[in-house]
């Protein structure tokens, strides 16, 4: 059983030495079995989907390779996935089972070993590795999201190694590499992005029945925590420039939602304006197929005046709150095959 199941991930000595692996494994772990109960079902249904992986890892990368360092501040996550794991779930057999320790100490060792200074890279870096360290797997997924640390300006000059932390907005980056197929599949994205606009934003003309309380406005703040995930065209994953394409994305996440400097753009509703934010980056972003919006809503209601006191409050001050919140998302895409029936786009991971 076990040489069969090396066959399916490649053919030679590296297999054949892995099914011995697996055996030898497997004969010590029956040999150091625990007697008593181990199990508590009386029946058996189908496994339908598994795989095991390590979560919230984080290492910092620093370079000092020159007078101004770098660093990347990374929080990782990976799964693995092969048919042969299977049994580990049924059959009570960790033989061959890439432990969950093994895969966080993977994290440092990539980092320490890549080149590569986006989270993109990174992870390519990190699928590439495990594949190439063990025969067994057939799929490697691994989720990056960088801490964003930015350089510190001393007396108008570039501080050559102090920091400063961005907060809440993070980047992300998910990536999926199979050993069928050698090019990995790419989603990167950016989440906590949290904006506010304190004019040009109404929200009108929608239905009002007996249900509706919320009065129309024409002038309103406006504040979401955006989250964007985008995909790429189906080009080689070493011939983009993930950093280049991400500064691209989030000039046109700002400038579709704020506008011009001077006056901005009037929004007539959220849901407007991320749709106009996605044909943006389309247009401006040629190595991206789609980009998923994401916008909850963060209101800020504005304070009525008190009568009793004479004091009149004219849109002035507000009072914050999240909850609850609309939930507004919008996939724009330049291929009108990825879609579903129900209008969604496939998920590539």
């Amino acid at each position: 059983m076990l040489l069969r199941r090396a066959a399916l991930f490649g053919a030679g000595a590296g297999a054949t030495a892995f099914a011995a692996h697996c055996a030898q494994q497997q004969r010590s772990q029956c040999q150091s079995k625990p007697d008593g109960l181990t199990q508590l079902r009386t029946q058996d249904f189908d496994l339908a989907d598994h795989c095991h992986g390590k979560a919230r890892v984080r290492v910092l990368r620093v370079r000092r390779d020159a007078p101004t360092h770098t660093v990347q501040e990374y929080t990782v996550a990976t799964k693995l996935f092969s048919p042969a794991y299977a049994d580990v779930f049924t059959a009570e057999n960790n033989a061959g089972l890439v432990a969950t320790d093994t895969q966080k100490n993977t994290v440092y060792v990539v980092a320490k070993r890549s080149t590569s200074t986006s989270p993109e890279g990174y992870a390519i870096d990190v699928c590439r590795h495990l594949l190439n360290e063990y025969p067994v797997l057939s799929a490697v997924e691994t989720e990056v999201h960088e801490t964003i640390w930015q350089r510190v300006s001393n007396g108008g000059a570039p501080h050559e190694h102090g920091f400063t932390k961005v907060s809440p907005e993070v980047n992300t980056a998910r990536v999926r590499l199979t050993r069928e197929n050698k090019h990995p599949v790419v989603v990167s994205g950016v989440e906590g992005l949290t904006v506010l606009k304190t004019t040009q934003s109404g929200f009108a003309s929608y239905l009002q029945d007996k249900y509706t309380l919320l009065p129309p406005t024409q002038e309103r703040c406006m504040a979401t925590e955006m989250k964007a995930e985008w995909r790429y065209v189906p080009v080689p994953a070493d011939s983009i420039d993930y950093g280049a394409v991400r500064t691209a994305v989030n000039k046109e996440l700002v400038n579709g939602y704020f506008g011009p400097s001077s006056g901005g753009v009037f929004s007539v509703s959220l849901q407007a304006t991320i749709y106009d934010i996605g044909c943006l980056v389309l247009k401006a972003c040629r190595d991206v197929s789609c980009i998923s919006i994401d916008t909850p809503n963060i209101h800020y209601l504005p304070f009525r005046s008190l009568d009793s006191l004479g004091e009149k409050f004219a849109d002035d001050v507000f009072i914050p709150t999240c909850e609850p919140s609309g939930t507004i998302h919008c996939t724009v895409t330049r291929d009108k095959l990825l879609r579903t029936a129900s209008g969604d786009l496939k998920s590539t991971l």
